[in-house]
């Protein structure tokens, strides 16, 4: 089995997101490994805050990539690229990010599912 074919695409699901043409891109695409409202695999509405990418990923990866000014485009895109090569790379990263989504279930859990970022 090919990398891409283990991959899994999560979307938001803002409403252009799940339109039935890209739904059906998406699920042709990633055929029973689309996380979102329109997919086999369900995010809970409304739950960015359960959602490693949101608050862990995009976070490191921000600061590798704005960690230097860059001045073009093409500058821009090679520092997002070598961001995501290093957090793909990196399982101390991957740990990390694993702790995170446990603590944040478990906060979550405590609270019967109801608002917990007070807490955290």
């Amino acid at each position: 089995m090919d990398k891409r074919s283990r991959k899994y695409f999560q979307h938001d699901g803002s409403p252009p997101h799940s339109s039935s043409g890209v739904t059906n891109f998406l699920n042709y695409r990633f055929p029973g490994r689309l996380i979102g409202r329109c997919g086999p695999h369900h995010w809970p509405a409304r739950s960015p805050d359960l959602s490693p990418l949101d608050y862990c990923v995009w976070g490191w990866m921000k600061e590798l990539v704005y960690s230097v000014k860059v001045a073009t485009r093409d500058a821009l895109l090679g520092r997002i690229l070598d961001a995501a090569e290093h957090f793909r790379t990196s399982e101390l990263k991957h740990l990390n990010a694993t702790r995170a989504v446990h603590n944040l279930e478990t906060d979550c859990v405590a609270v019967g599912g109801g608002i917990f970022e007070n807490q955290i």
